[in-house]
């Protein structure tokens, strides 16, 4: 789907937001690629205030992962012209 984005620093972008918001009973097996499931989380931060996006922009720059601000300008609706 985005094959120029490194799909190990996906993975790490990934796993920030389960550690951060979803609930352990949430986690079953999924049967959506990554793609979807991080399209869905980063959707789900639409409502974040700018000091929060800041915030986790910071904890996914220390793990080397894309931040939030990447992820949506790359995964978000509004940001493929998807209304």
């Amino acid at each position: 789907m985005f094959p120029d984005l490194d799909s190990a620093r996906l993975k790490r972008s990934f796993e920030y937001f389960v550690e951060h918001y979803t609930a352990p009973e949430l986690m079953t097996p999924a049967h959506r690629t990554l793609h979807v499931t991080i399209a869905e989380f980063v959707e789900s931060t639409q409502d974040f205030c700018r000091e929060r996006v800041v915030e986790i922009d910071r904890d996914l720059q220390k793990r080397n992962a894309y931040t939030l601000s990447f992820l949506r300008d790359h995964f978000t609706r509004r940001a493929k012209g998807i209304k």
